[in-house]
């Protein structure tokens, strides 16, 4: 019985440490979002390049949840970077999106 009750505590010990598992920080997924977005618009493998515009929107919805957005209110394209949000910031609007 102490056997079984001390196997049972070791597996909910090393299940909770699993159970924390390292969460990105932003300057992290920066640079993910940044090497997908260049692989995205890159050529080469069609499924490749699916796949690294996938991540690339996963990444950027991850930056939004962390309080980043894309650009600034009347910025030209070229001109777009990944900043913390201010109020003349462009925020990622999800629900919208998916109406559309």
């Amino acid at each position: 019985m102490r056997a079984a009750l001390a196997s049972l505590a070791l597996i909910v010990a090393t299940g909770g440490a699993s159970a924390q598992q390292h969460l990105p920080t932003v300057p992290e997924l920066l640079t993910a979002e940044l090497k997908a977005s260049q692989a995205c618009q890159g050529s080469g493998d069609p499924a490749i390049i699916r796949e690294q515009c996938r991540l690339r929107d996963r990444l950027s919805g991850r930056l939004a949840q962390a309080g980043y957005c894309w650009g600034r209110k009347g910025q030209t394209d070229e001109k777009k970077e990944w900043h913390a949000c201010q109020p003349d910031s462009i925020y990622e609007d999800d629900i919208e999106a998916v109406q559309r």
